[in-house]
This record gives C-alpha cells, structure tokens and sequence, in this order.
C-alpha cells in the first residue's frame, strides 16, 4: 500500500513504452521513431519519465527486492561482514543507519563559510541503509561481498542482475541517441556515458518508522539531492515516497509505484552533456509529518537504483549541436573521477549515528 498517492505540483510522470526497442520484430522503424521522440521529450521537460515495455518481466523484480530484503534480514554483524570503507572510496559493500549522509550542491553552498560542513549537513538523519555493487571487471573499485555461506548465490544473483541493468541502459541510450537525432560521432559520443566497467547497482531499506519517533525526532530517508552519473533506473516496492522536483514549477511530484514500470531520471552527465537541455532534478524520498503518518507509522520501504556511468578516466564535454548563440555553453569539460570526488566529499563518517 502506498501511502503518498497524490502529487502535489501540477505536472505527472510521462509514462513511455520503449518496447519497439526490445520486441523489434514487431515493430516498424517509424514506431522507433516514435517511442524515442517520446523518451526524449519526458526527459526534456521534466528530467525523469516512467519507462515500459523495457523488457524486464514482473518477477525479476519481485526476485530482485526479494533478494534486498534477504540481505537486509541479516543479523547486524553478518552485514558487517562486507563493510563500507569509512571513505567516500570505494563506494563498495554495506552501510548501516546514519552512515551515508546525501545532500545536493545547494545545501554545500547554503553552508558557506561553516568550517564543517558535514556536521551541519548531517543534523538530520538519512534514516536508510544501503549495499553498494559494482562491476566485478571495474579496476578502480573492486566489490565487497557479504561471504556466500552467509547470504548463498546472494553474489552470482547480483553480478547477473549488474549485467542485466547494463544491457537495459545500453537499449535506452540508443533511444535517447535516436530522439535526439544523433548520428556518426555524435551518437558515439553518447554513448561513451556509460561503461559496463564503471556503473553502480545500489540496494537500499528504509526501515519502518513509528509514529511516536515521527513525532518527536527530525528524521529524513533521503533528502533531495541529484545523481551525478549519465542517468539512473530506478525499480520501487509498493510502498512510495519518490518525489521528484519540476524544474520549471518547482513543485515536487509524486512518483507513485507503477507495476512493469522503472523510473528514469537524468543525471549531472548528460545536463552537461546537452548543455541543461536535459536537466539533473532534484528527487528525494520523503517523509510525511507526523500530523498525516498512519497510526501504525511508516512500513519499510525497499529500492532498487541502478546508476549508469562513464569511465572515470573520460571526460565529458558538451555536445557542439547543443551550443547556439542563444544558448552559450555553460559547462568546462570534466573528468568523471573528479567531478565525483567533489561531490562525494562529505557523505561518509566513521562512526555509525
């Protein structure tokens, strides 16, 4: 049961069907067309649309949360036995309660001065625990793995699963290369954002909230923040809570669970790369006053974000096409690994809270 089921900005989720590229023989090259020019105009007005037809069936999903939800049944220590290092890198293995602190640039620069800008970003708890997995080729962070007689076949599933994500990215990058119209050099160029070697499959449990600690505890599940990669997919329990930020109005939307639906949402990546012609929206899980909260409080909430990346070493540049005299470049090439080493500074502590 979800408990946010209305939006409260004026917008909704586009909702595209990108089956004419997963079903082929089925379909005519205009229906492509169509499918693409859909995908890139959600993506184009708001930074995020639900995507169907992707090919991934019902049960895949339930096994994919149900395998979360394994992991995280586990007896504290077992957890602990694949441990995120107390640095930002490798972003690998398992984070418990109040150790990972998301934020968005706005809140860094809302800080200014303050000599510690952690501390102050970390007064409310991101009440949430995590599991970080990467390629098992990448050479820059190698994986952490809670040992197979805890948790057995819990590392040949998600190394399968890393592969499947990927497969589905490269399918919606060609969509993406196909609405926009790029051709040559240019649809090369797109696609070098993603990189089998350097994506990042992330499991996350919002545990249960009761509605005494709602009511006396500042608590957040995940603030907004914006990702940093190429684009993120995003598969949900029943539960809701993922808002999503209209750029132009601002208002926050609701992004209802949709069954046989994903969320897509674009990242820094490719705002830079299309000079903010898609844009990198703020999105968080949210958290309800304790005035609306059900008796009961707040169920656990289980996530799947699948995170699509470049190689670390690339760097990334704006796309010619998308520089006009109306529209100047915004944006100095980056390198991917330093970009995120800006961005990730202030997100890990030693110590649990």
């Amino acid at each position: 049961m979800a408990y946010y089921t209305s939006r409260t900005g004026a917008e909704s989720l586009t909702t595209v069907d990108v089956s004419p590229f997963i079903t082929k023989a089925e379909y005519s090259d205009s229906d492509r067309l169509k499918a693409a020019k859909a995908l890139v105009e959600g993506l184009h007005r708001l930074g995020f649309v639900k995507v169907k037809g992707h090919g991934i069936g019902k049960g895949e999903v339930q096994d994919a949360l149900a395998w979360t939800r394994k992991l995280f049944d586990l007896p504290y220590a077992d957890k602990m036995k694949a441990p995120h290092p107390p640095e930002a890198m490798p972003h690998r293995g398992y984070s418990g309660i109040g150790k990972e602190k998301v934020y968005s640039q706005e809140d860094v620069k809302a800080q200014g001065d303050n000599a510690d800008v952690a501390e102050q970003l970390r007064k409310v708890s991101d009440f949430k625990e995590s599991y970080e997995i990467g390629s098992e080729e990448d050479p820059v962070q190698q994986n952490i793995w809670i040992p197979d007689p805890v948790l057995s076949n819990f590392r040949t599933y998600m190394t399968a699963l890393y592969q499947r994500l990927f497969g589905i990215s490269e399918i919606l990058l060609e969509v993406i290369s196909l609405g926009l119209g790029l051709v040559g050099n240019e649809h090369a160029t797109l696609i070098d954002l993603a990189d089998d070697r350097h994506c990042q499959l992330r499991l996350l449990h919002y545990p249960a909230v009761s509605k005494d600690r709602l009511q006396k505890d500042l608590i957040a599940r995940l603030p907004p923040h914006r990702d940093w990669g190429t684009f993120t997919l995003l598969f949900q329990d029943g539960g809701g809570g993922l808002e999503l930020k209209d750029p132009q109005s601002e208002d926050y939307i609701h992004a209802e669970p949709e069954e046989g639906t994903f969320v897509l949402n674009i990242g820094d990546m490719l705002q830079r790369f299309t000079n903010d012609y898609f844009v990198s929206s703020l999105h968080r899980v949210s958290v309800p006053g304790a005035d609306t909260a059900p008796e009961s409080g707040l169920p656990a909430r289980y996530s799947i974000p699948f995170f699509v990346c470049p190689d670390f070493s690339h760097k990334i540049a704006t796309l010619p096409r998308f520089i006009t005299t109306e529209s100047p470049a915004k944006y100095d090439p980056v390198r991917f690994d330093e970009y995120g080493a800006v961005v990730s500074k202030y997100q890990y502590q030693e110590e649990e809270s």
